[in-house]
């Protein structure tokens, strides 16, 4: 018993020591100092001694050093590897002494080796950076740099490399069979410690965040294609929601959701800032591929320090940059991207003789008379031979040669010859980075061009960067600038095409283009004018070229200094400006439909004489946009460990902001492109013109329009945190901001908003001793975040009426739109976040939870107010709104051997509540159409209402209820406000989402994919057979989906809920069948969203490769989705009845030259 007692006190005293050494941080940089002074720097901070025999160890030499937060093991292995000595450790003593070459490295240099290069990473695929590479036996050893990557010359083939990094396993390979990507497996079971997360105000080491982060490494946003940054963070990361298509009857819903719903009528999307400031501009011009890493901030102590702005989640973007002492490296990559064509046939379509069936039923109930009141009124070619027919004017078998004719068509067809195609995206970027020690550089250029699916669509894009960085008087003083410059030139046809019926057709049996039915009837404009008119048909095909040019130039420049001012303050000053131009041009010539449209509908005919408002000649319509923004900052720094138990860090600030938004628009007639005359002087803008067929008048608008935006704030704030001992850290923010648009009373100007947090890494206490769950750290955040709604003044707004719409008096006049608000404030957002990061047994599995809850408060919305005002209601602070969720993320180490197998799972719960709108909903109806705009309290802000249906009668109407009876009394149940007579289904809004990426590497391939799900939501399908279905008599709806499931004899009552086809239908039907539970359905789907398979190529596996390595790869996109809960087979993630987003494979190829 006493020798098992001595062992286990000498294992722990050896466990202390080590634990020790490896806990020890050291923090110095500094250029030209003697290796004296490094050593006594470190025993200072450490309490080491280092010991060493001057007359073998040269302490005078000089070097350059640069530790940030490093453990004591690995600023001993970085300087001893340069400077060709070997440490030891003897309780507290480090003993350094020279490295004593072998006989193997004497001979080694006699004979010609390769060249070995790779990069080392760590099971994320994360750079481990000053990991060691040796030649087994030899003293000869590098270190990886700041990605990751090493090079080793005339070392012999046949050689073994030996990796170490520390709290990793060694890893041994030959130096002939190493590949580009060498991964250690962690041999620690603790929390990675060397993360580093931005907030773009600092950069913080995650192991002292008290904060919700979230990081995307560049190898994971490389993982996609997509030529949008934002768009390659879909499934990746937790926390972080896309809503495409069907999004419940609310009209804000973001793309893009972080932790839930923060408001109801002010911006939803969160903040964009990239490289330390808010981004005001297109976010098409931020080119992924000069983007290193995202960080995304969700929680209060996260965020709040981003002030007002900060209540939907930030997104920090940072871009590339080069490093010191760093040769020139070039990389080129190029990616060809291949789009299908659209399905057409997706989405439900009735055929040409389904649709000519429903129409001749229409007809002989008598829904088209009115059309022929008049020659001009607009009708389908079958419509018109059903006319014929019934005015004698054709045989009937001719009208049923016309009509058979006409059901053998298919305007699909036409469409996807001649008006789609395959869309082909090509990226092609240059990035050059380097350095030397007191200077490194970023420089870019990148380059897209797309063909969009539609024939007469293409785009381009070109972005240029440099980056440089200059360290002056030994590095106290840096001073950087970044200039970027990006252009997107966009082709696009305006002219809108929608088919009129299924049986139209573009072209004829010679291939020549056909008029199809637009605006007028085809006989109208067939005879118009006798001949004095210009040709007032419609042809697509003819309109097929790009007659508009939008040119988006955009100007970015950012200027900072740093200065240290003493050890552990700092002083940094930065300044950006950002200017984007957008102009619009859109050309329609004089042969153009909408100038021949356009001159027609304002010409008049007396005799012979023919009289044109419109001088013959195109339209050219102009918009210019210009954007100017500046952002100013200046904060001090600070960062202090004190008797090495104390760490202080904290940041003082002030910030402000200038952006300025100029629209200028103007329309010309009459225009000629060659002498760029115009005839708008001989227009009058005020005088209402007769139309050509005699009905109304109409204004022709030649006046200029412009619209100006200032937006002016300015900030204070200050964060601070605090760590003991490594183990215990509490944080804490404060803003105030200040803004222009709340300038009435002085008391509202300026919005205090503040956080704090606490961490607690658990498993470095004595007293924890949970060996399955070996690293433990707890978070827990409180705070405020902010909102604002740009479209809501504090004084008076007013619409002015078009001439088009005078008042009874022939007046234009003004609409009272808000009254004046004095009292107009910020939204804001109480937030707590209670999480843990933790970590099993040898790593098998990490990850993080994250419970939380936000409570906003003060939101913009619509408020009652005294009639006697004019309006019933008005805009602004009042709604209140609480969401809860809960963030997980598991990573997993499934096989380790020769084929490496790892996942990332993510599951995300989250759900919303109204708990305060004071403007109600007038009837049941209005809950289930309008409830986004007055949403009911209790409920989700997306949440889905239906009337509950009892089935069809005998007749095959739509039954519902109606206090409890059943009832076709639709005025009534739709006219009743009793929220309990409706079935609250859930929300729009997926209530658990996640996905599960796969990744396997086997030698130098790899493979991942993406599997994405979205749980518990509903959606409503779009109305299928009553009477508003139809359309009208001016264009009839094709896509009913549920045609052929209508009720069509007695009986069918009870094998379908779809109403009989009847017209004239009865009133309020249609919106009661429309909002009925039938036609709710689950949106709940597993999708497989994308997979890339990749092989690595380095220099020293292929000797005659020209560069130093490569990465090719496959990318392929909308795969489809795996499993539905819908009854219908409706892809959830579509708009309603259209196609989905087809297959997209990508090739491409990555170079290091």
């Amino acid at each position: 018993m006493r020798v098992n007692l001595v062992i286990l006190i000498l294992i722990s005293s050896l466990l202390q020591v080590s634990a020790s050494s490896f806990g020890q941080k050291i923090s110095y940089a500094k250029k030209g100092v003697t290796l004296r002074e490094v050593f006594k720097e470190i025993s200072i901070q450490t309490g080491y001694n280092v010991l060493y025999a001057p007359e073998k160890v040269k302490a005078t030499q000089r070097i350059n050093v640069d530790f940030k937060e490093k453990d004591l093991i690995v600023v001993l292995q970085t300087i001893c590897a340069d400077e060709q000595f070997v440490f030891t450790i003897d309780e507290k003593n480090v003993i350094i002494k020279p490295a004593e070459k072998s006989l193997f490295d004497k001979l080694s240099g006699l004979f010609a080796g390769i060249d070995v290069s790779g990069r080392v990473l760590d099971e994320n695929n994360a750079p481990l950076v000053g990991a060691i590479v040796k030649v087994k036996g030899t003293t000869r050893a590098v270190l990886t740099d700041n990605k990751g990557e090493f090079t080793l010359k005339k070392v012999d083939d046949k050689a073994i490399l030996v990796i170490s990094f520390v709290g990793y396993e060694t890893k041994e390979i030959k130096a002939a069979e190493a590949s580009n990507s060498i991964k250690l497996l962690s041999s620690s079971d603790k929390l990675d410690e060397v993360q580093i997360v931005s907030t773009g105000y600092q950069d913080i080491p995650k192991e002292r965040a008290t904060g919700s982060f979230t990081t995307i490494d560049n190898k994971t946003i490389n993982r996609s294609v997509s030529t949008n940054i934002l768009d390659r963070l879909d499934g990746v990361t937790s926390g972080l929601l896309f809503t495409r298509g069907y999004s419940g009857e609310a009209s804000n819903n973001p793309k893009i959701s972080i932790h839930g719903r923060s408001t109801i009528f002010a911006g939803a999307e969160p903040l964009i800032v990239v490289n330390g400031f808010p981004y005001d501009g297109t976010i098409d011009q931020i080119n992924p591929a000069d983007v290193e890493d995202i960080n995304i901030l969700k929680d209060a102590a996260a965020s709040s320090i981003w002030g007002s702005r900060s209540g939907n989640g930030v997104i920090v973007i940072t871009t590339k940059s080069g490093h010191n002492n760093q040769k020139l490296k070039i990389e080129a990559s190029s990616t060809l991207t291949i789009t299908d064509k659209q399905d057409l046939y997706y989405p439900a379509q009735l055929s040409a003789a389904q649709f000519i069936d429903l129409e001749q039923y229409l007809f002989s109930q008598g829904l088209f008379t009115y059309n022929f009141s008049n020659p001009y009124n607009v009708v389908s070619a079958g419509v018109e031979i059903f006319n014929q027919r019934l005015n004698n004017k054709i045989t009937s078998a001719d009208s049923a040669a016309k009509i058979d004719a006409l059901k053998s068509y298919d305007i699909r067809a036409d469409l996807n010859r001649y008006m789609y195609r395959p869309r082909v995206q090509q990226q092609y970027q240059l990035n050059l980075s380097g350095g030397t020690e007191n200077y490194r550089y970023y420089m870019s250029g990148g380059y897209n061009k797309n063909l969009e699916s539609s024939v007469s669509a293409h785009n381009e894009r070109l972005t240029l960067n440099l980056n440089n960085t200059y360290g002056l008087f030994n590095n106290r003083l840096e001073l950087s600038g970044d200039v970027n410059i990006a252009s997107i030139k966009t082709h696009t046809n305006t002219v809108p095409y929608t088919p009129y019926t299924p049986y139209d057709r573009l072209v004829d049996e010679n291939g020549n283009s056909l008029a199809v039915v637009k605006d007028y009837r085809m006989s109208y404009v067939d005879t118009a004018g006798n001949g004095k008119l210009l040709d007032w048909h419609f042809r697509p095909l003819d309109e097929l070229f790009p007659n508009q040019e939008a040119i988006v130039d955009q100007y970015r420049l950012k200027v900072g200094a740093n200065f240290k001012i003493i050890a552990g303050l700092s002083m940094s000053t930065n300044y950006m400006s950002l200017n984007e131009y957008t102009n619009t041009e859109t050309l329609s010539g004089v042969d153009s439909y909408a100038a021949r449209n356009l001159i027609n509908l304002y010409s008049s005919i007396s005799g012979n004489n023919l009289n044109r408002v419109i001088p013959l000649g195109g339209l050219l319509s102009k918009s210019n946009n210009v954007l100017k923004s500046q952002s100013f900052r200046s904060q001090l720094n600070y960062h202090k460990i004190i008797a090495n138990d104390h760490e202080i860090t904290a940041i003082l600030g002030y910030e402000g902001s200038d952006s300025r938004s100029n629209v200028a628009g103007q329309a010309y007639y009459g225009y000629d492109a060659e002498t760029l005359t115009n005839a708008n002087g001989t227009i009058d803008p005020l005088k209402l013109y007769p139309l050509y067929y005699g009905q109304g008048a109409g204004s022709i608008n030649t006046a200029p329009s412009l619209t100006r935006g200032i937006d002016i704030n300015q900030s204070y704030y200050i964060n601070a945190s605090y760590g003991y001992k490594g183990r215990y850290m509490v944080s804490g923010s404060a803003r105030r901001d200040e803004s222009n648009i709340f300038g009435v009373k002085t008391n509202q100007k300026g919005v205090p908003l503040w956080s704090t947090g606490l961490a607690w890494i658990l498993d470095r206490e004595k007293f924890y001793h949970l060996e399955w769950l070996p690293a433990l750290k707890l978070r827990l955040t409180y705070g405020y975040n902010g909102n604002v709604d740009k479209t809501v003044s504090a004084y008076s707004t007013a619409a002015v009426s078009s001439p088009n719409s005078p008042n009874i008096n022939g007046d234009i006049y003004a609409e009272l739109v808000n009254p004046p608000n004095p009292s107009l404030r910020w939204e804001r957002v109480k937030t707590w976040n209670l999480g843990f990061d933790f970590s099993f047994k040898h790593r098998i599995v990490t990850g993080n939870i994250d419970f939380y809850q936000k409570n906003a408060f003060d939101l913009i919305g619509n408020n009652p107010i005294a009639m006697q005002s004019g309006i019933f209601q008005f805009r602004g602070n009042g709604p209140s709104l609480q969401t809860k969720g809960i963030d997980v993320q598991l990573n997993s180490r499934n096989l380790t051997g020769a084929l490496l197998w790892t996942s990332t799972f993510l599951f995300n719960f989250n759900t919303d509540r109204v708990t305060k709108y004071d403007v109600k909903q007038r009837s049941n109806a209005g809950i289930l159409i309008y409830n986004g705009q007055n949403p009911l309290v209790g409920y989700p802000y997306n949440a889905i209402f239906s009337f509950p249906s009892a089935g069809l009668d005998a007749a095959g109407a739509p039954q519902g209820y109606l206090n409890g009876a059943v009832s076709k009394d639709y005025g009534k149940i739709n006219s009743l406000l009793d929220p309990s007579q409706l079935i609250f289904h859930g929300s729009a809004t997926p209530k658990y989402f996640g996905s599960l990426i796969n990744t396997f590497n086997y030698k130098n391939f790899e493979l991942t994919f993406n599997i994405i799900y979205k749980f518990d939501y509903y959606f409503r399908r779009v109305g299928v057979f009553t009477g508003s279905n139809y359309g009208s008599a001016s264009g009839l709806n094709y896509n009913l989906t549920d045609y052929n499931q209508r009720w069509q004899k007695p009986g069918d009552e009870l094998l379908t809920h779809i109403p009989a086809l009847n017209y004239p239908g009865v009133a309020g039907l249609d919106q009661f069948f429309n909002y009925s539970e039938d036609l709710v359905e689950k949106g709940d789907h597993i999708r497989l969203q994308d997979f890339r398979l990749s092989y690595n190529l380095a220099k020293h596996n292929f000797n005659k490769l020209p560069f130093k390595s490569a990465n090719v790869f496959f990318y392929g996109q909308n795969l489809g989705v795996l499993w539905r809960q819908n009854r219908f087979h409706i892809d959830p993630d579509l708009s309603s009845n259209s196609s989905p987003q087809p297959f997209s494979g990508s090739l491409g190829i990555n170079l290091t030259l």
